[in-house]
């Protein structure tokens, strides 16, 4: 078996059959996919790392493939480091042994790079329960809603909470419209409405790069879909959605609040369930619900489009926890320094 470490570039490995073995397993999701990495790639903030192995033949038989994120800049940089993996490793026919050496590999590989790694789970990987927790990872309940796009139209609009149906129906009366961003001026218009919700939450967001790379890379290949509210000519919400093998995930969101009470944020997810229906896409995955037994608003806000909650988890380890302290410190220090 041999092994292949993948750190930043992705130019050193046949990128075919990574991607061949991520679309034709049963839990593959686009996040472990090349193509997603590669949103990444040459970002100061940002490095994709993956660890593949493949047999004798030189065929794919694992994949688990992850971002680095540094939360903070300069000097900061190395103090908030942290992997993000979501969709967790994939494994030929789901074998225990595979996913204990992809595992075991991944986990000394990146110990040494980030202060924790976290795998933000996409399905039911109970089976590999007893992998992570070998290595000493933390597994913690986390809820995700699940929209089912097979469903009659009129059984999907009766699942919607009634204030929200009427917050659809306002919207439209409202002279909101719904269309899809097809220019880089108008993507660029609704990342500058998103960076303004997040810094309003003391939150970071992606920088502009990572969003027109998915506008330039994924959309030509139907991967990645740009939504927008407008009023007029003037984007009042916005929503960035990936899509693969039939889901459509809810990325990013949100809407100016000088024009919520004309309700772009109810309007917009339903469109988009609607699009998808209609064009062959079977779940909406509106991408993590909190904790349960947890007040939440977001979840709150979610539930309202029905659906089904499903709870398949987190695992975590802190790989350096001295300096994920002094981490914790700094970047709550930053949230209450950061101008609004």
């Amino acid at each position: 078996m041999k092994t292949i470490f993948i750190e930043g570039s992705l130019e050193t490995v046949d990128i075919s059959n990574w991607d061949k073995f991520v679309d034709t397993h049963p839990l593959g999701t686009i996040f472990q996919t090349s193509h997603y990495s590669r949103l990444f790639a040459n970002q100061k903030s940002f490095k994709p790392v993956a660890v593949l192995l493949a047999d004798e033949a030189q065929n794919i038989t694992g994949v688990l493939s992850g971002i680095i994120q540094y939360q903070l800049p300069g000097t900061m940089k190395k103090l908030t480091s942290r992997c993000i993996v979501i969709g967790g490793p994939l494994v030929q026919n789901n074998n225990p042994s595979l996913l204990k050496t992809i595992l075991e590999a991944f986990d000394n590989f990146i110990s040494k790079k980030v202060i924790y790694t976290q795998f933000r789970n996409l399905f039911d990987i109970s089976f590999g329960t007893s992998s992570f927790t070998g290595l000493k990872y933390n597994y913690e309940d986390h809820l995700n809603i699940l929209v089912d796009l097979t469903l009659p139209e009129e059984e999907l609009w009766k699942d919607i909470h009634k204030q929200k149906r009427y917050e659809i129906g306002r919207a439209g009366r409202e002279g909101l419209t719904f269309k899809p961003i097809t220019t880089s001026a108008d993507l660029e218009v609704s990342f500058e409405l998103l960076k303004r919700i997040y810094k309003r939450i003391k939150l970071p967001v992606f920088p502009f790069r990572i969003f027109q790379n998915a506008f330039d890379l994924l959309t030509p290949k139907s991967l990645a879909f740009f939504w927008g509210a407008y009023l007029q000519n003037e984007l009042v919400g916005t929503m960035y959605t990936l899509c693969y093998k039939g889901r459509i995930y809810d990325y990013f969101a949100g809407s100016d609040t000088e024009h919520n009470y004309k309700f772009p944020n109810s309007m917009i997810p339903w469109q988009v369930m609607m699009w998808g229906k209609n064009n062959g896409m079977t779940l909406f995955d509106w991408g993590g619900a909190g904790k349960p037994g947890v007040p939440y608003g977001v979840r709150d806000y979610k539930e309202k489009f029905g659906g089904r909650t499903v709870n398949y988890g987190r695992f975590e380890k802190i790989h350096k926890p001295f300096v994920f302290q002094i981490a914790k410190v700094t970047f709550k220090t930053w949230q209450y320094v950061k101008p609004r």
